[in-house]
Order: structure tokens, then C-alpha cells, then sequence
């Protein structure tokens, strides 16, 4: 992972590296905000944020969780950082 880009990249970043692409693989905030070892509320306030741009998307899973999952719009972001 790029060290030097933003909290809310490294978001985007760990969701392409997990392959969180579509939604049967998409993750928890909980989990991203462990990865990343950030506040939950925070990784949820940033991947709202990103849902609204159109980077990804979300629902809620059988349990009632909300998982979030890269858009083809969110992977194209994510690959644009490494050029």
C-alpha cells in the first residue's frame, strides 16, 4: 500500500487490494477501519462521501451490516493513483 496518500484513499485502496469489486465480496467498515487502524465512524464518514461521487457502493448484508464494495468508477480511481 502507497504510504503516502490520504486516509480516505487508503479507504479505496485496501477495498481494490481485498477485491472488494462487487457486492458478494464487499467488506465492513469495521473491518477497512481495522486494516487501516482508523476510527469506524471515520472509514463510514469517508465511504458515504465515495458512495455519493459514485466510487462505491453499498448494502446491507444478510446480517444487517452494511458492506461497502469499488464501483467500475472507484477501480478506475484506485488504478489513476499508481500513475
Amino acid at each position: 500500500m502507497r504510504e503516502d496518500l490520504p486516509a480516505s484513499e487508503k479507504i479505496l485502496q485496501i477495498l481494490h487490494n481485498l477485491c472488494a469489486i462487487a457486492p458478494d465480496l464487499a467488506r465492513r467498515s469495521e473491518e477497512l477501519a481495522s486494516f487501516l487502524q482508523m476510527d469506524k465512524s471515520e472509514v463510514e464518514r469517508i465511504l458515504e462521501e465515495y458512495g455519493y461521487e459514485g466510487y462505491v457502493e453499498s448494502y446491507a448484508n444478510h446480517e444487517g451490516n452494511k458492506c461497502y464494495y469499488l464501483t467500475g468508477k472507484g477501480i478506475i480511481k484506485v488504478c489513476a493513483l499508481f500513475t
